[in-house]
């Protein structure tokens, strides 16, 4: 590089002399000084061993990413492209692991290598997509232009200002693509975490939690910086969690991004929650329930007045839930009013109201209020302590439908939660006309679910409960429409107690959590796990995923 005169000598004397104190390779202390770009480096290393640079879109051909077994892969950290005249041609990060993938790959496959030398940040993109299933590239081409772009800016510049003032800057691009990515994917939630070396990118798609992208830590304060802006943020205040909003269009279709951030000991952790506005459109037959469980939901919100509580834990489809009952109940001739933390669905021709604990707002608060506006159904977001129970209680008693969640693993348990916030078992028995546990299951993807045979253990079980159904299940064996997982978007699997005379008489008694369940299934309430087992039989999910999100029923 000196020879090229890409580097000055006193640049890499200045270089040297940090390098000792950072004790990073020579190479990303040019790069973080400003020196060079990785393009540099990458050009003067390949020279250097005699191999290819790839700088640009790298396309590794399919057929031979397939046959290339994938634990040599992961054990030497290669990006298998191509096989051509019996030589492999592997994408590589790192020049000084040359000698030994040559070894293990002449004893392991029988043929020669030849190398193609790629930038870190772009190697760890398509390696990660290539591992995780999950490639994209769109992203995999331009985060290598990104961070080239970002690396030439000049370091003195605010990091703020950089994010305000430029609007073409690469972060605008990065943050851009990790949001347009994630919504191609259908992912739930965007997790941006700073480590101790580099930030990773990780999406939840159908429940579950992936690996997408890293990108140099020197970039993260200026993405969180941008994040902050759209979202309405304080950019100064980096001491203390915040939370705001933003709007994206994407194919005719607009989406709701609620963001988060929280300092951590590496600097700021972004969360954003993607939601699609025409969800808000779906009502109860839209949420994939059982026919049998469809029509006891029905049952319970046709009543005029009471309470129906949903429950489950964070990401059970809760909120979804309620929404779709509003849609369903939704109509000129009703006053629908909802106290919610925070607004995550906007629907037509309801009243609804944002909590801020901060000023005082609280659900108790928004609930007293709600009783002098003449409603006939209110919504609570969350019943979180005895004021706000004992107010919904209150309300359902005075001829008000009311619909609200409760954090509990079983329908049963919301009743013993309700005793234990202090209200008493008497109102609870006259208040309550149902309640909902539930869970999401993932579904079989439908373009490479195959029919294999349910265990023995379960087929007896489904013999018992589900007669009329063959004792068979459907499991997905990996295709690129689902990423190689078998898996493709999300249902409900649920339990749906309707309170009867019998079910008052134990809540008035003070029954056990057990007890309140037994009496519920002689009243003709099926199980999650009965519930699942349905929805396995049916083809939509397996048992293995049914066991993992609910577990077995003793």
């Amino acid at each position: 590089m000196l020879e090229k005169g890409i580097v000055k000598p006193s640049e890499l004397e200045n270089a040297l002399n940090l390098q000792k104190e950072l004790r990073k390779p020579l190479g990303e202390v040019l790069i973080q000084m400003g020196y060079c770009t990785w393009d540099d480096i990458v050009k003067a290393l390949a020279e250097q061993y005699e191999i290819q640079a790839c700088l640009g879109e790298i396309k590794p051909n399919e057929d031979f990413l397939k046959s290339f077994p994938k634990d040599l892969m992961t054990e030497l950290k290669v990006i298998p492209i191509e096989e051509k005249q019996g030589k492999v041609l592997l994408g590589i990060s790192n020049v000084y692991d040359i000698p030994v993938i040559k070894r293990r790959i002449k004893f392991r496959l029988g043929k020669d290598a030849d190398f193609c030398l790629m930038p870190p940040t772009v190697f760890d993109t398509l390696y990660n997509g290539i591992l995780h299933g999950m490639s994209s590239g769109v992203i995999a081409e331009e985060l290598g232009e990104i961070i080239t772009q970002q690396e030439a800016l000049q370091q003195e510049q605010a990091e703020e200002k950089e994010a305000t003032e430029q609007e073409e800057t690469p972060i605008v691009k990065l943050v851009s693509n990790i949001v347009n990515h994630a919504i191609e994917l259908d992912a739930s939630d965007i997790h941006i975490e700073p480590q101790r070396r580099n930030v990773v990118v990780r999406y939840r798609v159908d429940g579950v939690l992936r690996k997408i992208t890293e990108y140099p830590r020197n970039m993260h304060a200026a993405v969180v910086s941008r994040i902050k802006i759209l979202s309405g943020l304080d950019i100064v205040e980096k001491r203390l969690p915040q939370d705001g909003k933003f709007f994206v269009k994407k194919d005719e279709e607009q989406y709701d991004l609620r963001v988060s951030t929280m300092p951590s000991v590496h600097g700021e952790k972004v969360v954003m929650r993607i939601l699609k506005v025409s969800s808000s459109k779906k009502k109860l037959e839209d949420l994939g329930y059982s026919p049998y469980n469809f029509e006891r939901i029905q049952r319970l919100i046709e009543h005029p007045y009471g309470i129906i509580l949903v429950t489950g834990p964070t990401g059970s489809g809760k909120s979804t839930t309620l929404v779709a009952i509003i849609n369903s109940l939704n109509s000129e001739d009703v006053n629908i009013v909802t106290a919610e933390d925070p607004v995550e669905y906007t629907v037509d021709g309801i009243t609804q109201c944002q909590v801020n604990a901060e000023i005082g707002l609280t659900f108790a608060k928004y609930l007293r209020a709600f009783l002098r506006q003449d409603p006939d159904i209110i919504m609570v977001g969350e019943i979180r302590d005895k004021e706000t129970a004992q107010l919904a209680v209150e309300a359902s008693l005075t001829g008000h439908l009311v619909l609200s969640t409760l954090h509990t693993n079983t329908a049963a348990g919301a009743i013993d939660r309700l005793v234990n916030m202090g209200i008493e078992p008497s109102l609870i028995s006259a208040s309550l006309i149902g309640v909902m546990g539930q869970r999401l299951v993932r579904r079989v993807c439908s373009k490479c679910k195959v029919q294999r045979e349910l265990p023995e253990k379960y087929r007896e079980i489904a013999a018992k409960l589900f007669p009329d159904l063959p004792p068979i299940q459907f499991v997905g064996e990996g295709c690129q429409s689902c990423n190689n997982t078998g898996y493709k978007g999300r249902t409900a699997v649920a339990e749906v107690l309707i309170v009867n005379d019998e079910i008052r008489r134990f809540i008035q008694k003070e029954a056990s959590t057990m007890e309140l369940d037994a009496a519920a299934r002689r009243g003709g309430m099926l199980s999650m796990f009965q519930d699942g087992l349905y929805k396995v039989l049916s083809g939509e999910t397996t048992i293995q995923e049914v066991l993992s999100m609910i577990g077995e029923e003793e």
